[in-house]
């Protein structure tokens, strides 16, 4: 194998790799949304070598699938009308 081979395929081949690839993908997509896939990339080579990162990236996984509902299902007790310039508050007793 070629030297350079075998550089590419070590730790620090990968994280240059991603580096490069990283800046590659900030210059073309700057002003689009989205979670860049470099992030992605980084994301889960630490959650190799770091068994927390592996938890945090499926809490978040988990959350963005949760929904985001207003209110505790319970009646309101506030209500602001901002066309009327309006606001109802009631105090629980």
């Amino acid at each position: 194998m070629a030297a350079g081979m075998i550089w590419a395929m070590s730790l620090p081949g990968v994280v240059t790799i991603l580096f490069v690839l990283a800046v590659i993908e900030w210059v073309a997509r700057r002003k689009k949304g989205g979670t860049p896939l470099a992030t992605i990339s980084f994301d889960e080579l630490g959650a190799t070598f770091e068994g927390a990162k592996r938890d945090e990236l499926e809490h978040r996984k988990e959350e963005r699938q949760r929904r985001d509902e207003e209110g505790d299902g319970a009646p309101p007790r506030t209500r602001i009308d901002l066309d009327g310039g309006t606001a109802v508050i009631k105090l629980p007793e």
